[in-house]
């Protein structure tokens, strides 16, 4: 990934297909509690179809009407900070290597 020379394509692509998934299946969207506010979650998938890389943090607007990303955590770091609030019910985020 890092020598590729079409990353924002590679990348575009990946949001796209985390959007329509997480569309038909709302709970992909695992919740995080930062700074007072609730995030979501949203597993990337870049190298694998179904198999998430990185996480994308996303607040929702103040208007309701859309969602601003972020950052990137890796599945660790989201792991952890999903565990604040509740035990993570999305598969994505319990199957990380070595874990």
């Amino acid at each position: 990934m890092k020598d590729a020379t079409n990353r924002t394509t590679i990348f575009r692509g990946a949001l796209d297909l985390m959007v329509k998934s997480v569309t038909a299946n709302y709970k992909l969207a695992v919740p995080q509690y930062y700074k007072g506010n609730i995030q979501l979650l949203l597993p990337v998938c870049l190298l694998e179809p179904m198999k998430a890389d990185v996480a994308l943090v996303v607040t929702k607007s103040n208007d309701g009407k859309y969602y601003q990303g972020h950052t990137c955590l890796t599945l660790d770091m989201a792991y952890n900070n999903a565990r604040l609030i509740a035990r993570p019910n999305s598969d994505w985020l319990n199957v990380r290597e070595g874990k």
